[in-house]
């Protein structure tokens, strides 16, 4: 019986990856490979095929390549809310100080209604 994951990599055109990589890391990868029953092969598959299945979704992919890397951008859109924050509410302030009627941000969109519209655009732009 074969390794799993195997069976379907045979079946089509292949290249070969070199890669370096700390040897005590590999070491203790291709342990834990081998005790889930897989070679090192069928991880990079997996791994290649994760990205292609994710290509949309940059956030899994870096918190699988660089779990720190998640964090400190997350970090960094915590910044640039605040920020944002910050500057409506001097905007709000600026405005009401001159007199400029507003709806103090009310009408404003979601980021989750923006994203949603943009997806649409998207779509409608490749279909």
């Amino acid at each position: 019986m074969g390794m799993p994951g195997t069976a379907a990599a045979s079946q089509t055109r292949q290249t070969q990856m070199n890669t370096r990589i700390d040897m005590t890391l590999k070491e203790a990868g291709d342990a834990v490979l081998a005790r889930l029953g897989y070679s090192p092969s069928a991880a990079v598959r997996g791994f290649w095929q994760f990205m292609v299945n994710h290509q949309d979704d940059a956030a899994s992919v870096r918190k699988v390549i660089e779990p720190g890397a998640a964090t400190a951008l997350s970090d960094e859109v915590a910044r640039k809310t605040s920020a944002i924050n910050s500057l409506r509410s001097l905007y709000a302030q600026t405005a009401q100080e001159l007199g400029i009627p507003g709806n103090g941000g009310v009408d404003l969109p979601s980021w989750d209604e923006l994203r949603e519209d943009w997806y649409d655009e998207r779509l409608e732009r490749e279909a």
